[in-house]
């Protein structure tokens, strides 16, 4: 199954080029973003990234990924814009009293 966080994670370290810089970004640890990457690689069964020793490059199959990734998240940010209710502010309601309770 596809999670909407892995591809969050996905284009985090597709951009940056980096599990570490991607995990600070995202305010995570490096373990979780290596799992939901991990889990995006189980699930398209290819590697997505070529690790190196100073940062990773995306294979074939991570630059095709990045592209439908990427109209994933841009359509769900117009949805969330267009359809999404804006919560309306509470407004304070101020209750007075007389000394005398009102009597």
């Amino acid at each position: 199954m596809l999670h909407l966080r892995d591809l969050y994670c996905f284009i985090s370290v597709y951009e940056l080029r980096s599990f570490s810089r991607a995990a600070d970004t995202l305010d995570t640890v490096q373990s979780l973003v290596s799992a939901r990457i991990h889990r995006l690689e189980r699930f398209i069964d290819a590697p997505l990234f070529l690790r190196l020793h100073r940062g990773v490059l995306p294979t074939q199959k991570g630059e095709l990924l990045y592209q439908y990734a990427k109209r994933i998240v841009g359509d769900i940010a117009e949805l969330e814009s267009t359809v999404k209710v804006p919560r309306r502010r509470l407004s304070l309601l101020e209750i007075t009293t007389t000394a005398d309770g009102g009597t």
